[in-house]
């Protein structure tokens, strides 16, 4: 009996520890939904971009789709994490968040600069990669105030991307599978080993 409630001691003083030091609101249900919008975002874009349509047309279709698809994943990341912080009693809007979203969003704000001068430049065919590989980076940075398994999906965007640099066209196959599959896959693995035993 002693055992079990140093054990749950230990749990309790470890859980105080992680809210203090890591940004534990993040949602396996955002990742999932992210994911999901991801393939329905390629889904669309294999139904209103043609052999035929021009280049430019594409390319700005492609970027209204690939926008939408972040701001709408960005959107109900946000929305789910504030409701999740509420339950969980820890503060939304803290030092550890800004932390947490500046080490996020420093590496996709280079990235969105690298994305840009490849338009420019007209290298289409990286893209893509550059889109992956820097989302991963962006995961990894992140992962150091937050969960330790966002490296372990960051690592798998990036080993994707390297891959996808090599494989010229496919770079819509590639994106489909690392912003939908990876972020669907995860965001259950994540519910069912982190959300479903606190519910």
């Amino acid at each position: 009996m002693n055992k079990d409630k140093a054990l749950e001691s230990v749990n309790e003083i470890k859980e105080l520890m992680e809210k203090s030091s890591k940004f534990i609101s993040v949602s396996g249900i955002a990742a999932i939904l992210a994911g999901i919008y991801a393939l329905a975002g390629a889904y669309i874009a294999t139904q209103v971009i043609t052999p035929d349509t021009y280049l430019i047309v594409a390319l700005e279709l492609m970027a209204i789709i690939a926008l939408s698809v972040l701001a709408a994943a960005a959107v109900t990341a946000g929305i789910l994490s504030y409701c999740k912080s509420k339950k969980t009693g820890q503060k939304f809007f803290s030092r550890l968040t800004y932390r947490a979203l500046w080490n996020f969003s420093l590496p996709m704000l280079a990235g969105g600069i690298v994305c840009i001068s490849i338009l420019m430049h007209e290298y289409y065919d990286i893209l893509a990669s550059v889109m992956l590989l820097f989302y991963g980076l962006a995961l990894v940075n992140a992962s150091k105030f937050t969960y330790s398994s966002v490296a372990w999906l960051g690592y798998a965007f990036i080993c994707l991307g390297a891959v996808d640099c090599f494989w010229a066209g496919h770079s819509l196959l590639f994106w489909t599978i690392g912003f939908g599959g990876f972020h669907i896959l995860y965001g259950i693995l994540f519910y069912l080993h982190y959300e479903r035993k606190k519910s």
